[in-house]
């Protein structure tokens, strides 16, 4: 019996399965502290040297397939992985010579230089992957959402770092800006980095490698801030080292799940994106007012308490600004719509060519006209206008028609109604019009449409014939008044007709 290919994934994947059973492996032994000091530390740099090779090989291999931003991000972060193996080799060494030194444990200023540099690649990477055409309001939205949850990391890392011993000098000031910016600060702007691409929409990654990632730089940068005094506890010393190869492992998961799902999450070049909300900024903010709450409760009001307090207010005043740019968002999004309707209602009730009311729209105020007293309907025919489209071509009978139109509305009552029903036929509604009026009406509207018109270099003849039928609410309706009007216009339009007379002879 023929089987089916197994869906590709995490399970149909063998270094996949290791990099998992890696890392589990890696809590397990760790939080078990069977071993000494040395052999742990020694065990932990073997295991990132064969995370970070799975990831820059991974990394490699995506370099050379899919669209062409997505090729040069992951040949940032091969780089980026090249430059982590080549720390981790560093250290190796390091732990080989000395075991037990401060050094093989928190890392070499090779190792600790190697890192940075990986770190700056995986930074250019993100950063240079194109975000595509976005509105001004958009890109302010997922600016305010990545700055959201940026403050909310970089709280937490404020509240884990721990200020160099010593007096207060310059040397100390120093000491504090490398702690504050130089590991934590670099994996900050990773976060923001992925932030900016995962809440765009138009990440070159499935959004649950982004998520992943995202977790992992949070995590890297949470690491990243504890002191070097905290690692060098023995206490904490096997959950850290656990913590650091799962962080890692973490990314490395993310490049092989993306190559072995091949999928692609970026939209096509050129779409304008409009993502819908996201949560992440709102989960940020809460999570910091969670340990703006737990640290009053256990420290009370010290220094540690008014920098996680500041976190929390910097945050809120983010999701403030961001809703605040929404709801102007939504009331541009408002006023669009209203004009988009007033411009649709325009189209459907008006004549595109004129501007006249159209059919429609003369019919519904011929029937409000009726319902609210006596009305006096006036159709109008051009005579022989097919000859003025065929000798001139229509573009010269269209501009009779405006011309018409033109006419038509300079001859009446402001209240009064005037449309184009269709082709060459006009109508004029007027309201509360005596029979005497009617009569006069009728003549001048047949005196303005007579004589020539220049278009151009052309004199075209104009001629019409005018019909007018008078009624009255429960004597007539809409359309047997503009029945009657229409024999009006017919009969006038017969008795002046002669069989051989024609101004296209």
């Amino acid at each position: 019996m023929h089987r089916r290919n197994a869906r590709p994934g995490l399970r149909a994947d063998p270094l996949a399965v290791a990099l998992i059973l890696l890392a589990l492996t890696a809590v397990v032994g760790f939080g078990l502290r069977r071993a000494g000091t040395g052999p742990q530390v020694l065990v932990f740099w073997l295991l990132m040297t064969a995370v970070h090779v799975s990831f820059a090989v991974t990394s490699g291999q995506l370099a050379r397939i899919g669209a062409p931003a997505a090729r040069r991000l992951w040949r940032y972060f091969a780089a980026g992985g090249a430059a982590f193996v080549v720390g981790d080799l560093a250290q190796l060494v390091a732990v080989v010579r000395a075991p037990l030194a401060p050094e093989s444990l928190v890392g070499t200023e090779l190792q600790y230089g190697s890192v940075a540099v990986g770190m700056v690649l995986l930074v250019a990477g993100l950063l240079r992957y194109p975000l595509g055409e976005m509105t001004e309001s958009a890109r302010a939205r997922l600016r305010l959402d990545a700055a959201t949850v940026l403050a909310a990391a970089t709280t937490f890392g404020l509240w884990l770092v721990e200020a160099p011993a010593g007096p207060h000098d310059a040397g100390w000031a120093l000491g504090l800006v490398a702690a504050l910016l130089v590991m934590p600060g670099v994996f900050l702007v990773a976060i923001f980095a992925v932030l900016r691409l995962l809440l765009s929409g138009r990440a070159p990654f499935t959004r649950m490698c982004g998520i992943a990632g995202g977790v992992a730089a949070v995590l890297q940068t949470v690491l990243q801030s504890v002191p070097g005094s905290v690692y060098l506890t023995w206490r904490y010393t096997p959950w850290l080292l656990a913590a650091n190869v799962v962080a890692s492992t973490l990314v490395a998961l993310v490049a092989r799940a993306q190559q072995r799902g091949a999928q692609h999450a970026a939209q096509p070049a050129g779409r304008e994106v409009d993502r819908p909300y996201s949560v992440l900024p709102y989960a940020g903010m809460a999570a910091v007012w969670a340990l703006t709450v737990a640290v009053l409760l256990t420290r009370g009001l010290d220094a540690r308490s008014w920098v996680v307090g500041s976190g929390a207010m910097v945050t809120t005043g983010l999701v403030i600004g961001r809703q605040l740019n929404a709801f102007r968002h939504i009331t541009e999004l408002l006023r669009e719509r209203d004009q988009l309707t007033a411009r649709l209602t325009e189209l459907a009730y008006h004549d595109a060519l004129t501007g006249l009311a159209n059919r429609g729209l003369f019919m519904r105020r011929l029937h409000e006209g009726l319902a609210a007293g006596p009305v006096t309907v006036f159709l109008i025919d051009l005579d022989d206008f097919k000859p003025v489209n065929d000798v001139f071509g229509h573009a010269t009978g269209d501009q009779l028609l405006i011309e018409v139109a033109r006419r038509l509305r300079a001859g009446v009552r402001a209240g009064d109604t005037v449309a184009r029903l269709g082709g060459d036929e006009f109508a004029v509604l007027m309201p509360g019009l005596s029979a005497g009026r009617g009569a006069e009406v009728v003549r001048a509207l047949a005196d303005g449409l007579l004589g020539t018109v220049r278009i151009g270099a052309a004199e075209v003849p104009l001629r019409a014939s005018v019909g007018m039928a008078a009624g009255r609410h429960g004597e007539h309706d809409p359309d047997s008044l503009l029945h009657a009007a229409d024999m009006a216009m017919y009969a006038v339009k017969e008795a002046r007709r002669e069989p051989a007379t024609s101004d296209f002879r």
